[in-house]
């Protein structure tokens, strides 16, 4: 922990607001200091980039007591979270690009639309924000220096350094209850600072997560294919997570470093965060038969060198990364309903699937960035990426079988498929600056990228499927290879009209990668031909924006319009013959929006802040393939979006008392794009405002919190799916969570 008694107002925004305000002592102290970043691979205050970026401090996340994604997006302009529960990595997407239902993470829509990374290494997981130096957010697309995914944006988790000149240790701990949870919930974190010798030093941090959840299931199966003899399970969407991170810097002068870093995020997770109040009768209750535990565990090394010469400075950071993933799914709706209906004769049927996936990935990027003080600044880099997946999935039916009278040689296994894909990337990027004058600068970049993908997929052991009718069938299943090249580019112009206020204008193409469906080629559930693959999508975003201060540096107003049009949309949908999910292509959408956001301080001890946004979203031409037509909205994009914000600080004793509140609104969204076939239990979910407070007091090394989240007890949902397709049994909805009581106490030793 840091001190935090400041004499500045840290402010972490360029295009949009992100923070409540921060500490102010008095006003004719106060001082607006920006972030400094690194989102344009060179570290500059944000209010100096040309672009919409938003960047949380460490500091700040822990004055909201913002541990994770879930809490944070509340205070990211334009940021969706499906918050699905710890289980799974929750959907996180900017600027109201999405098509994919909000029903299940396991099929959202292909890749991420946005890229996340820790320092300079992608790495897809919800990180723990555990010895946070700052958040930066990029809207929009950004090809050019971040690569494939990051259509919508990027998301960059910036981690604090080991320092050689001081020897620290700081603990911070949290207990916190659920309003629907009889029990405590616990967090601990431990982080450590030791030089080692005059430019050596050692930082290493750890957490301990345990949280007891808050949704039960009542209707568990005791034994699985008796359905009369249930149990119910309580708080089964706990999630337990250790965390760990450990980085050596060696600074041998002061144009060179190196830094090797070890990051494990291991965690135990239960149930899905959802409910179906409607059959359960109960606002947090789930009506699925099995529990949905899974196990996720991510490891990541990391080296990065840099060295700063007369010249240039040269970058290099490579990275190995291993995820490893297990668990159970209720899939008993599932094939009631797209699969085979004759299941669902058995008076015991029900369905469960036991999935395993591994993940391993390289990355290596080199960068070169101009260092003179000339009127043209430059950076170019090449970037090369190796990842291996393998996954399998098996669905049992128990009793099913034996009932049926059908004899596979391989027991209550309905189902099983095997896949293994290999992708590889080479890219070379580049940008180029110039300062036409001191005011007006142009920016131009490029990428062009060559991917390859190969896929083996083993779908011939699916034992009920092929037997049902009582003729075997070996299926043909999906093996090939897909190569693309392509190149995105962008453009951008800034005027400085004054010292505090920017005018800049920006063109910037995105991208994702495209892949192949898996499934049989033959049988009665092949996939068809067009089915069988799908394309990349791209965007396209025109924007102009400003960044500007007033009042002698104590209050910030900026803002951005844009207008993105996406091309060959990845949209998640069922295949005819077998119901299975596949990813197809639409038409086109269209994106158009504003964000608008201010700061500043009212009195010497009041700050207030503020952001809001406004999209206008959905396809612009029909896309019959994926059961969409013109004008439909995207699932899970609000229309309207806001978050204010209010600190008040004031001397008490020996130390000083902070009260702190936001309230943070959300417009209703869509769960699908339509309400026609193959998207029948598309629903409206309504708006919802949550409200937090929290009081603070902090003494020299030592500060105590305690908090309230959603403080009205709001009821609301982030996801979930309709009962359309699957029945009210089959129906689901993502909860957020209820009313939280908390206590956090941070203690630094120096």
């Amino acid at each position: 922990m840091k001190n935090h008694q400041r004499k500045v107002l840290a402010v972490a925004v360029a295009g949009s607001l992100s923070l409540p305000a921060s500490t102010i002592v008095q006003a004719q102290d106060l001082v607006l200091e920006e972030v400094i970043v690194t989102a344009t691979r060179r570290a500059e205050g944000i209010q100096d980039i040309p672009y919409n970026i938003t960047a949380m401090t460490g500091d700040l996340l822990q004055d909201v007591v913002a541990s994770d994604l879930t809490k944070m997006s509340q205070f990211i302009p334009g940021m969706q979270m499906i918050d699905a529960g710890g289980r799974s990595v929750g959907l996180v997407t900017l600027r109201g690009l999405n098509v994919g239902a909000l029903q299940a993470s396991e099929n959202q829509g292909g890749k991420d639309i946005i890229s996340r990374y820790i320092n300079d290494t992608p790495l897809l997981i919800d990180y723990k924000l555990i010895d946070i130096d700052r958040v930066e957010v990029l809207r929009g697309p950004q090809g050019t220096l971040y690569g494939r995914g990051a259509m919508g944006g990027t998301l960059r988790y910036i981690l604090n350094k080991p320092v050689m000149d001081e020897t620290t240790f700081e603990v911070n701990g949290r207990l916190y209850n659920y309003s629907e949870s009889d029990d405590l919930s616990y967090d601990i974190t431990a982080i450590g600072n030791l030089p080692i010798t005059d430019n050596l030093a050692l930082r290493v941090s750890g957490g301990y997560l345990d949280d007891t959840g808050f949704v039960d299931y009542p209707n568990v199966l005791v034994e699985p294919g008796i359905s009369n003899n249930t149990r119910k399970v309580e708080d089964a969407n706990y999630e337990e997570t250790t965390s760990l991170r450990a980085a050596l810097r060696w600074e041998p002068t002061d144009d060179l470093y190196l830094q090797l870093s070890y990051f494990l995020q291991d965690q135990e997770a239960g149930s899905r965060q959802a409910v179906n109040p409607e059959f359960t009768g109960d606002d947090y209750e789930s009506a699925l038969r099995y529990e949905e535990p899974r196990d996720n565990k991510d490891q990541m090394i990391n080296l990065e060198a840099d060295w700063v010469t007369e010249y240039v400075e040269i970058f290099v950071t490579a990275a190995h990364s291993e995820y490893d993933g297990d668990g159970n799914r209720d899939q008993t709706d599932l094939l009631c309903v797209d699969i085979y209906p004759g299941y669902c004769n058995f008076p015991e049927f029900s369905a469960f699937t036991v999935e395993d996936a591994e993940t391993d990935v390289d990355v290596i990027e080199t960068r070169f960035l101009s260092v003179s003080d000339g009127p043209i600044d430059w950076i170019a880099g090449f970037y090369y990426e190796k990842e291996e997946n393998t996954s399998s999935s098996k669905e049992f039916t128990p009793g099913y079988q034996d009932w049926a009278g059908i004899d596979t040689g391989w027991g209550e296994l309905e189902y099983w498929n095997y896949s293994d894909i290999d992708f590889e990337e080479r890219a070379v990027f580049g940008e180029l600056t110039w300062h036409i004058t001191d005011s007006l600068q142009v920016t131009g970049g490029a990428r062009y990228f060559e991917q390859e993908e190969k896929i083996n997929y083993d779908c011939t052991l699916v034992p009920i499927f092929w037997f049902y009718e009582g003729i075997p069938i070996e299926p043909d299943c999906i093996d090939g290879k897909a190569d693309i090249d392509d190149t995105v580019y962008k453009l951008n112009g800034a005027w400085n009209i004054t010292d505090d206020v920017m005018f800049y204008a920006t063109w910037a193409e995105g991208f994702r990668r495209g892949g192949a469906n898996l499934g049989p080629t033959s049988g009665q559930a092949a996939l068809l031909p067009e089915e069988r693959s799908f394309a990349p999508d791209k965007t396209e975003n025109y924007e102009l924006g400003w960044h500007t201060s007033w009042f002698d540096n104590r209050m910030i107003f900026n803002g951005a319009i844009f207008h993105i049009v996406w091309s060959d949309l990845q949209v998640p949908t069922k295949s005819e013959l077998g119901a299975l999910n596949i990813i197809r292509n639409g038409s086109e959408g269209e994106v158009d929006g504003f964000e608008l956001s201010a700061q500043g301080a009212v009195t010497d001890r009041l700050s207030l802040g503020g952001w809001v946004t406004w999209y206008d979203h959905g396809l612009s031409e029909d896309a019959p393939e994926i059961g969409g037509f013109k004008g439909d909205p995207f699932p899970g994009v609000p229309d309207l979006q806001y978050n204010l914000s209010a600190d008040y600080r004031f001397s008490l004793a020996a130390g000083e008392v902070t009260l702190r509140g936001n309230l943070y609104y959300k417009d209703e969204i869509q769960t699908r794009l339509n309400s026609e076939p193959p998207n029948e239990d598309n629903e409206t979910l309504d708006d919802y405002t949550v409200v937090n407070l929290s009081a603070s007091y902090e003494q020299d090394a030592w500060r105590v919190t305690l908090y309230a989240d959603n403080v009205t007890d709001e009821y609301y949902y982030t996801g979930g799916r309709g009962p359309g397709r699957y029945g009210v049994q089959g129906q689901f909805y993502y909860v957020g969570q209820p009313r939280t009581l908390g206590l956090e106490f941070n203690y630094l030793f120096q």
